[in-house]
């Protein structure tokens, strides 16, 4: 009720840009049981204002709502795929789903005619290129974007923790392999897909 007073108040206008989320995925496992996010969504769809909207998940959860993003004109969902090996996430993102899991949900946001993006922020230790670029390539996201792994500034925000820096420099992942690996993936998406690289593949929908 208060999201939903917020909206008719003017505190949102239609055209307003709105990120789900920078820091905190808005489908956290605790969705499932609350739909906070759901609740959200439903209240801006209710009060008739049609925001830019954008949200940002590695979860699975997020075809949940696929009805609900349908119902907006201008909203795309970003997938967060950060490598190509399940071994490298469970090193680096041992609570997060899997690289399957989310490779389907994107798809399946896809094909239900949701915009989507994919996020490869931060990228993680690539074991294939050429076969990550192709499968990326498969989901015909509306944009890919990159980012190499960078030191948060404070635990509020949005950043690499010291304990996966320390690891990437064990796993020989510097920025030089980042390059190669970016550009066999621009090479790939080719001109049709451009691939961005940092704040730009924040761009609101």
């Amino acid at each position: 009720e208060l999201i939903a007073r917020a909206c008719r108040s003017g505190a949102l206008n239609p055209g307003d840009v709105v990120y789900m989320s920078s820091v905190t995925d808005p489908y956290q496992p605790v969705e499932r049981r609350l739909g906070l996010t759901r609740t959200v969504l439903e209240a801006i769809l209710d009060s008739g204002v049609q925001p830019r909207l954008t949200i940002q998940t590695r979860s699975p959860l997020v075809t949940r709502d696929i009805g609900l993003f349908e119902r907006f004109e201008k909203l795309r969902v970003n997938v967060t795929i950060t490598t190509d090996s399940e071994d490298v996430r469970r090193r680096y993102e041992p609570r997060c789903p899997s690289i399957r899991a989310r490779i389907k949900a994107a798809a399946a946001l896809s094909a239900a005619g949701v915009r989507i993006g994919v996020s490869i922020s931060p990228m993680l230790p690539v074991k294939d290129a050429e076969a990550f670029g192709a499968m990326l390539a498969d989901l015909r996201a509306d944009e890919y974007a990159t980012q190499y792994l960078k030191p948060g500034r404070s635990q509020f925000a949005a950043g690499t923790s010291a304990e996966a820096l320390r690891q990437v420099r064990e796993d020989g992942w510097g920025v030089c392999e980042y390059r190669q690996a970016r550009e066999v993936l621009a090479r790939i998406l080719g001109d049709e897909r451009p691939l961005l690289e940092g704040v730009a593949g924040f761009a609101p929908a």
